[in-house]
């Protein structure tokens, strides 16, 4: 069976604090003079589910829609889960030392999921959601980028890399898209990781909004599992 993995893009959802939310309105109604509905989208590129591209906290990285197909598509031995509980909580610092234990699981793969179960605050307390939830530390994201080679992406299941209770968000963003080293560790935000439960990934990709010029982009991610 396939699942989606993306969250349906909703105009009532918020963002992180300060950036725009999407919107949409009627351009064309149906009627006896009027043969087609059609609408106007304004999507921010950081709304909903998307990744972050290398060139989100660098001007001089790769261009969203120049990004290589390998970076949307990903076979199930290529993807490890792992399960977090303890941070489905407000400011939870998703840190090294949380992550360590599955080392041995993440060695040799090329997109590392977090779950934590936070997505629940997305409907149900969107303040919460949107204004104090986990974010990865940058002690975490510079030992992926060192001691996994082949990691391609990192997915979490909830908001934003960073949080704006910390300062460290733009660090955090650095160690990942490859502002030290080269090596680009693509991030993908905003998760809907609930319908996952304990059915095994076969095939995961990535439907990327390619708009030339952009950093970043929404991602529609559709997975076939068992």
């Amino acid at each position: 069976m396939f699942i989606h993995l993306s969250h349906i893009i909703d105009p009532e959802d918020g963002a992180f604090p300060g950036e725009p939310t999407a919107k949409v309105h009627e351009d064309s109604v149906h009627s006896d003079t009027q043969p087609f509905n059609s609408y106007m989208i304004d999507l921010p590129n950081h709304c909903g589910t998307h990744m972050d591209g290398p060139r989100h906290f660098n001007s001089h990285g790769t261009n969203f829609s120049e990004l290589g197909i390998e970076k949307f598509a990903f076979m199930g031995d290529e993807i490890v889960v792992i399960d977090l509980p303890e941070m489905n909580k407000e400011g939870a610092i998703v840190n090294k030392a949380a992550v360590d234990p599955f080392a041995d699981q993440i060695k040799g793969k090329r997109l590392l999921i977090i779950r934590t179960g936070f997505e629940e605050h997305k409907k149900g307390n969107p303040d919460l959601y949107e204004n104090r939830g986990p974010a990865l530390h940058p002690d975490l994201c510079e030992w992926l980028n060192k001691d996994f080679p082949e990691l391609d992406s990192i997915g979490m299941d909830w908001l934003s890399v960073a949080s704006p209770l910390y300062d460290f968000g733009p660090e955090a963003h650095h160690w990942l898209l490859g502002n030290y080293t080269g090596h680009t560790i693509t991030a993908i935000e905003d998760m809907s990781l609930k319908e996952l439960g304990d059915k095994k990934i076969k095939v995961l990709t990535m439907g990327p909004l390619r708009i030339k010029g952009v950093d970043s982009a929404p991602v529609n991610i559709m997975a076939l599992v068992e």
